[in-house]
């Protein structure tokens, strides 16, 4: 395994010379794959090392996941890594990370965006967000994968979702701040695993995530060298009060069209809007025209 300072030596050799005297009878590329993902359980990742407040990060876990054949999740294997990063408020809650090493690296680094409110570990060992499933995911590709859960864990207080956010730090956290952490705790844990940062470094998000994606390259544009922003969820103030005056609408009796109206919705839909593009090809895909000539509530 290569290293990137002498701390980082003496820190993880201890683990290692736990590792081969516990008798971790693995041999070949995978056995050294599995090595070097045994020794990073317990590093820590400095405060000084991470662009915006912490107190550090810590690894707490790492298992190393076997390869897998199966399209379209077919890659080598890959190192898993769980961990916290400390806040410097003590009531707010750990940013809880996951990071995938690849055994066979690209070079390269993607960071996923969460959904929602967050509160879960971004889904880091997925399909690219919106990517052709007849390619391999990410980690198949070679790129180490990272992303965290912005700050909170919704497994803590799932009937009030919205709770982390009485907390200065946590909100902070989920609206931005998170992201930077995570970007710099990952980047490090690469450089140490791998002996070298990436060349190439990305996100990819949708909906909260592609949030997410605007703002990582509005507040830290070096940190990227490119982000995939799908949907982005923006004003949630407004759009939660959207969502409350459409399910007040719909609980009313009788409001929810069955299937036979909403088939009917959408031909009349699609009989208006189709060809707005120039092509009729059953996709809609000028929608600001289509909602100034389609209206569902006028009768033909």
């Amino acid at each position: 395994m290569s290293v990137v300072s002498s701390r980082w030596v003496t820190t993880l050799g201890a683990v290692c010379c736990l590792v081969i005297v516990t008798g971790c009878a693995v041999t070949g590329q995978d056995g050294q794959a599995a090595r070097s993902c045994n020794v990073l359980n317990g590093a820590t990742v400095p405060a000084a090392s991470i662009g915006l407040a912490t107190r550090g990060a810590t690894v707490t876990a790492t298992a190393y996941q076997p390869a897998v054949s199966a399209s379209p999740k077919s890659h080598e294997g890959y190192c898993k890594v769980l961990g916290d990063i400390a806040p410097v408020d003590p009531q707010a809650p750990a940013i809880k990370f996951q990071l995938n090493l690849p055994a066979n690296w690209n070079g390269k680094s993607l960071m996923i965006g969460g959904g929602g409110y967050n509160g879960v570990p971004a889904k880091t060992t997925d399909l690219l967000p919106a990517g052709p499933v007849s390619k391999p995911d990410p980690i198949g590709l070679g790129y180490a994968t990272y992303g965290s859960d912005s700050g909170h864990q919704l497994a803590d207080d799932p009937a009030n979702p919205g709770k982390f956010a009485l907390n200065q730090e946590a909100l902070k956290n989920f609206a931005y701040e998170a992201l930077k952490k995570t970007h710099d705790t990952a980047q490090y844990l690469i450089a140490g695993h791998y002996g070298k940062r990436p060349q190439l470094k990305y996100f990819a998000g949708g909906s909260t995530g592609g949030r997410e994606a605007l703002a990582v390259i509005q507040k830290w544009p070096d940190d990227f060298n490119g982000v995939i922003a799908l949907y982005p969820a923006f004003a949630a103030a407004s759009l939660d009060l959207q969502f409350g005056r459409i399910t007040r609408a719909l609980a009313q009796p009788g409001a929810y069209p069955n299937q036979q109206k909403r088939d009917v919705l959408y031909k009349a839909g699609m009989q208006a809007c189709d060809g707005l593009d120039g092509v009729k090809d059953g996709l809609i895909s000028n929608q600001r025209q289509c909602n100034r000539i389609f209206d569902p509530a006028r009768r033909p």
